[in-house]
């Protein structure tokens, strides 16, 4: 296998955000607030006008003048500029996950091929508003749109709205560049003592810190000056340093992040396809038998009774949860955990497979023995950790990431293809019912990720009732002799019902003897 490095021409750029620590007041951490504050009421004011606008036009426009948005805002234009294009930046992501959902409602639908294909080209591009488009361009000729597909299009369109709910801003972490952002490197810069008991000298106090931020007030011509630490790690790191910077707020303190644009690294594939399986005990597990992450959930739920005590705390004292600091402060624990975790375990299969196309699942990181609101931070934080650091690993490496279908593949058996609800023992064995077969029930539903890759979409947009059937249909098409599936105990298999009607008489079960 040849040596590679980093991402291909025309490839996605990576990027890393690293945290700086700050030396700020108070005085200048609440100066940094009022602007964070400022900015996130602007940021909603705009998001509501550049929507507006997309209804209208169709498209989004990040030219579009901020400054004559309907808002009252202590802002500078300069500040609603820099607002305006984060806001459009949501916007298109979550424009993409209609997208992909609207892609999904065509996939599974009932409706000809043929018009498939012609709402498919309609929703690649984008065309869920518009009402008056006659052609659009297919391999270099025009093709008429017809308009019942254009309704097909906007009625699928407003149903995957009411399925993703539109992005809240109230607390965004503000994304600055350099027309309110200013960064200065002391070159008379003096490291900071061991002793403790050292005070800096008169005119030597700015000397002590590396890195200067200035970053545009409220007050026109007062900026505030931001003295930061440096980061060894992140100066480490290969690339180059963009001018931008991530400002926000966690457990109670404003914080300050750096990005760089991440170089490719050198990176020689050992093995061809690696599916991964995520659970919560353990963590990950691949079609080769790895086991990773084997304590989270015991982790987890530490985590889980800290938060729900603190919740039932400010309940009995009458306080908004989000107003506890206390609260916040758990929470930020536990996202760094998540990603901690996420990124370590990924890079560790790196490591240790170097995969050419990894393998994934649908994430749903959810467990029945977390409280509801456990489960809704795992669910959001750990979906959003693990989609970043596959993106990462496809660009950094160029590993191909390979989405698919996880629909009954915890329940089938990866050796003999028996589908059955009572092959599941528990959370970790497996044992098929047609062929005795044990096996780790991670590890199992790994090897039918790998399985299920090989097909085109793997299975993506295909319901799940369709998914089910034609793992039915195999079973009952394998050759019936020895330990086969299709000689597994189907009078007892609840999903016989699923099947059509010429087929729901079961074959000879298995005899043992």
């Amino acid at each position: 296998m040849s040596k590679r490095k980093g991402p291909q021409a025309g490839s996605k750029q990576a990027f890393g955000s690293y945290l700086f620590p700050h030396a700020m007041t108070r005085a200048k951490q609440r100066e940094v607030r009022e602007v964070l504050r400022a900015y996130r009421r602007a940021a909603r004011g705009l998001l509501a006008y550049h929507l507006r606008r997309f209804y209208e036009t169709g498209h989004l426009d990040r030219r579009l003048d901020p400054t004559k948005a309907p808002l009252t805002t202590p802002l500078s234009d300069r500040y609603l500029w820099v607002c305006s294009q984060q806001v459009v930046d949501i916007l298109s992501g979550y424009l993409g996950v209609l997208e992909e959902r609207v892609r999904a409602l065509i996939l599974g639908s009932t409706l000809p091929e043929e018009q498939k294909g012609r709402l498919l080209r309609l929703n690649a591009r984008g065309l869920w508003q518009q009402r008056d488009v006659k052609t659009v361009k297919v391999g270099g000729q025009e093709m008429p749109v017809l308009p019942e597909d254009l309704r097909l299009l906007r009625h699928l369109f407003r149903r995957a709205r009411k399925e993703n709910r539109l992005p809240r801003l109230g607390r965004i972490a503000m994304h600055l560049d350099g027309k309110v952002a200013r960064l200065e490197a002391r070159k008379d810069w003096v490291p900071k003592r061991k002793n403790r008991g050292w005070r800096a000298r008169r005119g030597e106090g700015a000397a002590r810190f590396p890195l200067w931020l200035h970053l545009s007030s409220l007050v026109p011509r007062q900026p505030i000056a931001v003295p930061l630490e440096g980061n060894p790690y992140a100066e480490g790191v290969p690339g180059a340093w963009r001018n931008f910077f991530q400002i926000g707020e966690e457990g109670g303190r404003v914080y300050v992040r750096r990005v760089k644009a991440l170089e490719g690294r050198p990176y020689t594939p050992r093995t061809e396809r690696l599916a991964l399986d995520v659970g919560l005990s353990p963590l990950m597990a691949t079609d080769r038998g790895d086991l990773l992450g084997r304590g989270f959930l015991r982790l987890l739920q530490a985590y889980d009774a800290e938060i729900q005590a603190i919740a039932r705390k400010a309940q009995r004292e009458g306080r908004r949860l989000r107003e506890v600091q206390e609260y916040r402060e758990a929470v930020a624990r536990l996202r760094a955990f998540l990603k901690n975790e996420v990124n370590r375990l990924l890079n560790r299969l790196v490591a240790l497979h170097a995969p050419r196309v990894l393998v994934v699942e649908r994430l749903d990181l959810r467990a029945p023995g977390l409280s509801r609101r456990m489960n809704r931070l795992l669910s959001n934080f750990g979906r959003r950790y693990f989609k970043e650091k596959l993106e990462r690993l496809e660009v950094l490496y160029g590993i191909q990431v390979v989405e698919v279908n996880p629909a009954y593949t915890s329940q089938t058996c990866s050796s003999c293809g028996y589908v059955d609800p009572g092959n599941r023992q528990d959370t970790q064995a497996f044992r098929c019912l047609a062929c005795g077969r044990e096996i780790n029930a991670q590890v199992n539903a790994a090897r039918n990720l790998l399985g299920r890759s090989s097909s085109p979409d793997g299975w993506r947009y295909t319901p799940k009732r369709q998914i089910l059937q034609a793992l039915l249909r195999e079973c009952l098409e394998r050759p019936k002799g020895g330990w086969s599936a299709a000689r597994g105990p189907w009078g007892s298999n609840p999903y016989r019902v699923y099947l059509p009607p010429g087929l729901q008489t079961p074959p000879p079960g298995n005899k043992r003897g």
